[in-house]
């Protein structure tokens, strides 16, 4: 992008993205983001055609932003990634932000001001180019969306990651160290090729007890 995005309030202040965090993964929010047609005069009032715009929120308060902005009448949109992560009890399904400290918002009824999101609680403010607010493109929106809900479909479907033909380490009790392919997955267990003694031999073991290699 030429000109260098900017964040700030809807009265000509406004703070340099380089205040932002970067932004993951990939970097592609910034090559989704549009510089909008500029008007002669920018109006506080959304358009019929209600942009979706990018809102820049406080560090790890995503989802307290979206509940606000939401409360207020605004569509709000959140990507969340759902991924397997370990934890004491086990494998667990985990959502994360896909764009740490990023959501993106349109006005839910016409007429609605977007002047009231500078001073939503958890939003530092929108994302801008010059004094413009960035827009994102509605087939980008959607991609975005239907990204999101294909992977959330692909994790929901499995009781733990692993599937058979991964290469697994050990990584906990009496066989801890030991590489092997998963031959076979049930509910809580899992059937793991290992050698010993010279022969490949299947050997079910907790999830709990295995990484991927």
């Amino acid at each position: 992008m030429d000109r260098a995005a900017r964040t700030g309030d809807l009265t000509g202040r406004a703070t340099s993205v380089d205040t932002c965090p970067p932004v993951q993964p990939c970097c592609l929010l910034p090559a989704v983001c549009q510089q909008p047609f500029r008007p002669a005069r920018l109006s506080l009032t959304a358009s019929t055609a209600s942009p979706w715009y990018v809102c820049l929120c406080k560090p790890r308060r995503e989802s307290f932003a979206v509940r606000k902005l939401e409360e207020q009448g605004y569509d709000v949109f959140l990507p969340l990634l759902t991924q397997w992560e370990k934890t004491r009890d086990g494998w667990k399904q985990q959502q994360q932000v896909m764009f740490p400290r990023y959501c993106f918002l349109r006005c839910g009824r016409p007429g609605q001001s977007i002047a009231p999101i500078r001073s939503t609680p958890g939003i530092s403010g929108l994302v801008r180019f010059g004094n413009v607010p960035a827009t994102l493109d509605e087939a980008v929106l959607e991609a975005l969306r239907s990204l999101t809900e294909q992977q959330a479909r692909a994790v929901a479907g499995r009781d733990c990651p692993f599937r058979a033909g991964d290469t697994v380490d050990i990584a906990s009790g009496p066989l801890k160290g030991m590489s092997g392919i998963v031959s076979a997955v049930a509910a809580e267990r899992v059937t793991v090729m290992l050698s010993l003694l010279g022969r490949e031999k299947p050997v079910a073991l907790p999830a709990a007890h295995l990484t991927l290699a």
